[in-house]
């Protein structure tokens, strides 16, 4: 199976920074089905795990003052949100075997996306 083409969709931000936030990511394969992973950095992370401590402090007490990451969703990390970094980590996990157990698939109920 070949990869056809990849969108990468930024979190809807302004002052997208490649390294420090998130980023959607859309895999068409050549038999049309589309692929779908959520790709992060470690400072992304980070950040996400300072704001669970800063929460915490918020609720005087009711809360363990603790930084903690709970992950409900297949996260791909990466150095840097950029296409070649994320071209090169499909193409790796492609030639591993393991593409299908890191991507879910992807049903849009908007009908296929624009070329």
């Amino acid at each position: 199976m070949f990869v056809k083409r990849v969108w990468i969709e930024p979190e809807p931000r302004i002052g997208f920074d490649p390294l420090s936030d998130s980023a959607d990511v859309l895999v068409e394969m050549e038999d049309n089905k589309l692929w779908q992973a959520h790709f992060v950095t470690l400072q992304h992370l980070q950040q996400e795990m300072q704001l669970s401590l800063d929460v915490a402090r918020q609720h005087n007490g009711a809360l363990a003052p603790t930084q903690f990451l709970a992950l409900e969703t297949p996260h791909v990390i990466v150095e840097k949100l950029t296409p070649e970094i994320i071209e090169d980590v499909v193409d790796n996990l492609m030639a591993l075997g393991v593409f299908e157990s890191v991507f879910v698939e992807f049903a849009s109920e908007a009908g296929p996306l624009p070329d």
